[in-house]
């Protein structure tokens, strides 16, 4: 008998000496598998953050610029481009964790911004010279931009001395239904830098905008649908990523709110590997309609397998899954062995640029590891009724410059210098080795935009 004890013994020591070492094993993976996780994430809020740092600052050097330009071609020129810094401000602002953090009087400016400068690209068209009420407006608004350039700075600043953190500030988010909110957002530095930033805002004189059309951001018109629960959201997650096979469970991770509200959840492959990064995702669903606007994927791509070509059939292969319009790809671009394919809606022999979608795809095994559908949500108009063109394409092809080599014409619709949509003819042009993308207007005739772009269909600064 106790033979049989002693050979069991000998036996369980080493077994049990194998499942310890592969615990230990499995724990470690798992734990560099979340410090990587953690390093991505905080690499991706910290590029959104120096954007949204960028951009404010260009905005108020463009808003300088035009207190002081005096020909309609330069002020033009300036409040398109303070137009655009403030747009993309507010994207920015949405990719950070931020949504427990009040900034209603941040996105009020930035809001007033696009709207006084869209109101003055009018004026400007139209031979008006600016008024002293409107220049006084163009230096409250300056104030305010100065302001916030320079409290993004200074908290940029701290943050790369590695004194503050994002995590943090999304796991104040996560915390917020076990704990008192407020005394979490006043603990924590980064929200606190961003509260007291909104004080300070608040405090400075506000400019009043007259005769424009106010807070010009254009209305999310693809948000079709009633408003939809969480509970119905999830259900929604679920369903776009399984109609690739497979079951996932998806936790709730919170709210956006602002003009496009989204839920966000995460999700997890069940029965997948342990540690594999791939079999996770963050997907965000529209509070209204139930729309899916974005989803990523994080995982690296070793090494590159399939071709441009080959890619971009794979993201219209899973759009077309999904139900979505035909959608063409518009421009490839890539990036660390991923193609970003940018699709856009094609209605009838006409290309919708604005209703674009980006996918990435990974170039190992074609796997999707993001799409992001805001800008196809904002200007889907499911009443869109395109007029039709008054210049042929060959007549099209007559207004550019003769020296040009051109190598085809398609009907486009983009949105001109004042961001309304306008009917074209792209012209897809060469002089010498460089590529051009020419849009003549289909109805007038006039030059609307001139694009350099690479043989990808990417501008080039």
């Amino acid at each position: 008998m106790d033979e049989r004890r002693e050979s069991r013994l000998r036996f369980l020591v080493p077994v049990l000496a194998i499942a310890l070492l592969a615990s230990v094993a499995w724990g470690y993976t798992q734990y560099r598998a979340r410090r990587a996780w953690e390093v991505r994430a905080e690499n991706q809020y910290n590029r959104s953050f120096s954007e949204l740092a960028l951009h404010v600052a260009g905005l108020e050097t463009q808003l300088a610029k035009a207190a002081v330009a005096n020909s309609p071609k330069q002020q033009a020129r300036l409040f398109t481009e303070a137009w655009r810094q403030a747009y993309h401000a507010q994207e920015d602002i949405g990719q950070l964790p931020l949504a427990s953090v009040e900034l209603a009087r941040t996105k009020d400016f930035l809001s007033k911004v696009q709207s006084f400068s869209f109101g003055m690209l009018s004026e400007v068209g139209q031979g008006k010279a600016m008024s002293d009420e409107k220049w006084k407006t163009l230096q409250g608004l300056h104030r305010q931009a100065r302001y916030l350039s320079g409290e993004l700075f200074a908290l940029q600043e701290r943050i790369l001395e590695g004194a503050e953190r994002w995590l943090s500030v999304d796991r104040v988010n996560m915390g917020a239904m076990t704990a008192d909110l407020s005394q979490r957002l006043e603990t924590n530095k980064v929200t606190k830098s961003f509260m007291m930033m909104e004080d300070g805002l608040r405090r400075l004189p506000e400019p009043e905008i007259e005769g424009t059309p106010a807070g010009f951001q254009p209305e999310p018109k693809g948000l079709t649908g009633p408003r939809v629960a969480m509970e119905e959201a999830r259900k929604i997650a679920l369903r776009f990523l399984e109609r690739d096979g497979g079951e996932y469970q998806a936790d709730y991770d919170g709210e956006i709110k602002g003009k496009f509200p989204l839920y966000l959840f995460n999700l997890k492959r069940e029965g997948g590997e342990r540690g594999r990064g791939a079999e996770a995702a963050r997907l965000a669903v529209s509070v209204k309609g139930g729309h899916v606007a974005w989803m990523l994927r994080e995982r690296m791509v070793p090494a590159r397998e399939l071709s441009l070509e080959e890619a971009a059939e794979k993201a219209r292969e899973f759009l077309r899954k999904r139900e979505y319009p035909e959608m063409v790809p518009i421009s490839i671009e890539e990036f660390r062995n991923a193609a970003i394919i940018s699709l856009a809606r094609k209605s009838g022999e006409t290309i919708i640029q604005p209703e674009t979608i980006k996918v990435q795809v990974a170039l190992d095994n074609g796997e999707i590891l993001g799409m992001e559908a805001i800008p196809y949500l904002t200007f889907r108009d499911p009443e869109r009724k395109l007029p039709s063109p008054r210049l042929t394409p060959a007549e099209a092809r007559k207004k550019l410059h003769p020296r040009l080599r051109v190598e085809g014409v398609k009907r486009v619709v983009i949105l001109n210098d004042r961001f309304q949509e306008t009917l074209c003819y792209e012209c897809d042009a060469y002089l010498d080795k460089e590529r051009f993308l020419i849009y003549i207007n289909a109805l007038t005739g006039e030059e609307e935009n001139i694009k350099r772009v690479d043989r990808r269909g990417v501008e080039l600064e």
